[in-house]
């Protein structure tokens, strides 16, 4: 294909002969076949470049605060990632996206492959922004191959859960090559944890269906000492049924309603089947110190709310205590805008 233009003007001042235009085919880290039509320029072999007559004949969007290139083909939504560096030559915070579909086995801990603006090697820190919903993630440090990287993900409901490809779920942010990641004191020993686990109670008699729980772990060592761990705080994976007791810290909790007069609002009219379930989940909580007897000049009603598998939730109406409360809530600092304002300082004492 014939160039447009015999030559450019390159730093300096210098002219570079244009060799020939090629249409070049660029698969990005979510294997989306990028069609480029680029001149070849002598003497320059660095990263490719994309310019504005591309930008605006995708109808392209630069993303800055994400360092992402985004826009759309057809039906199917493309997202380029590219790296930016600070003043001081640090690599700058970028978006994590899921780098392909995957399908999370229910009550189970699987590691998730997500795209990372990367050098081969380079170790960062992920951090999770983004709400998942049954899904957790941890912060982790790991390390970029070919522009992807592998982070735990948590599924804590009981049936399986579906992570669509391109979902945004946190930032990446580079560390120093030279930063220790984890230091141990010799290498860790299995004999050793046996031992402690043994004495921090009953390792040995089973869990109710302990054959059903599934940890997202097959090794037999490995998958032996998280049971011995669930067998000893058994407790938290037993369902009793009632509403769960109280916290043992000594807190309290102070609703400023300014000069307001005090509420009392009447009970609702329920069926006599729903004034048995109301009576029932109040000696339920009573019984497990959740909730305190009072005789105090406020009063909300209760209300029960049917859940799609026919239970009920048992709710209070606070919207009239809401109108008359004093708003004490302040939003939080964006954590990867925090530490982005940090980026480059360092603390000295003399």
């Amino acid at each position: 294909m014939e160039a447009p233009v015999d030559y450019v003007e390159g730093i300096g001042g210098f002219l570079l002969d244009v060799v020939g235009v090629w249409r070049f085919e660029l698969r990005g880290v979510f294997n989306e076949k990028v069609i480029v039509e680029a001149c070849v320029v002598a003497g320059c072999t660095g990263e490719f470049l994309l310019g504005v007559d591309f930008m605006r004949a995708k109808g392209a969007t630069m993303d800055f605060d994400k360092n992402e290139v985004r826009y759309r083909d057809g039906e199917r939504a493309v997202v380029i990632p590219f790296r930016t560096r600070d003043g001081s030559g640090g690599a700058r915070v970028a978006a994590v996206r899921m780098a392909g579909e995957v399908q999370l086995a229910e009550r189970a801990v699987t590691p998730v492959q997500v795209s990372v603006v990367a050098e081969d090697g380079e170790y960062g820190l992920f951090i999770p922004t983004k709400q998942t919903g049954s899904v957790m993630l941890a912060a982790t440090v790991t390390k970029a191959r070919n522009g992807r990287a592998w982070v735990p993900a948590i599924n804590t409901n009981s049936v399986t859960t579906k992570l669509p490809n391109k979902k945004e779920l946190g930032t990446w942010i580079p560390l120093d090559g030279e930063l220790n990641i984890l230091s141990m004191n010799g290498e860790l020993r299995v004999e050793r944890l046996n031992e402690w686990l043994n004495t921090m109670g009953n390792t040995v008699m089973p869990l109710e269906d302990e054959s059903e729980v599934r940890i997202g772990v097959e090794e037999a060592d490995a998958r032996n000492l998280v049971m011995k761990l669930l067998r000893v705080y058994r407790k938290l994976s037993v369902n009793s049924g009632d509403c769960p007791p109280a916290t043992a810290l000594d807190m309290h909790h102070h609703i400023d309603t300014g000069d307001a007069s005090p509420i009392m609002l009447k009970r609702r009219r329920q069926a006599q089947t729903e004034d048995k379930i109301i009576e029932d989940n109040v000696s339920q909580m009573l019984n497990a110190g959740v909730i305190e007897e009072g005789n105090g000049a406020w009063g909300f009603p209760v209300v029960l709310v049917r859940k799609k598998d026919g239970e009920v939730r048992f709710c209070v109406d606070y919207r009239a205590l809401n109108k008359v409360t004093r708003k004490d809530v302040y939003p939080l600092p964006r954590i990867d805008e925090t530490l982005e304002a940090l980026g480059g300082a360092y603390y000295s004492r003399r």
